[in-house]
């Protein structure tokens, strides 16, 4: 059986730029700006997907984690590529590096089994 990691942290201030640039330094990757002003990483040897996103889509009026409106800038991470053991290794380290990062909180971490 194949697993899957997924992480969510959240964050208090605005300013996707420096906590952008913050998670850059930590994790030794460059983010790219995407679309809808998402800062991203992608198919890289730290994670599959790592982005920096608004918790509130105003175009589309509503919220990805509505429970936790008082975190306006989200971070999510995947881990989905890989041997399993190889997958629970990269999302604890990047687990354990997000959680040092200053005011970053912990909302979620998933284990998807398929």
């Amino acid at each position: 059986m194949e697993k899957s990691y997924y992480l969510t942290f959240g964050y208090p201030k605005e300013d996707k730029a420096e906590l952008g640039k913050i998670i850059s330094d930590k994790l030794g990757i460059h983010l790219k700006i995407m679309s809808r002003g998402t800062l991203g990483y992608r198919f890289g040897t730290i994670a599959e997907t790592l982005s920096i996103i608004e918790n509130y889509s105003e175009e589309d009026d509503w919220w990805h984690e509505e429970t936790f409106q008082n975190y306006p800038v989200l971070v999510r991470v995947s881990f989905t590529q890989g041997k399993n053991v190889d997958r629970k290794q990269r999302a604890g380290k990047v687990r354990e590096i997000l959680k040092s990062v200053d005011d970053l909180v912990e909302i979620r971490f998933e284990v998807v089994e398929s």
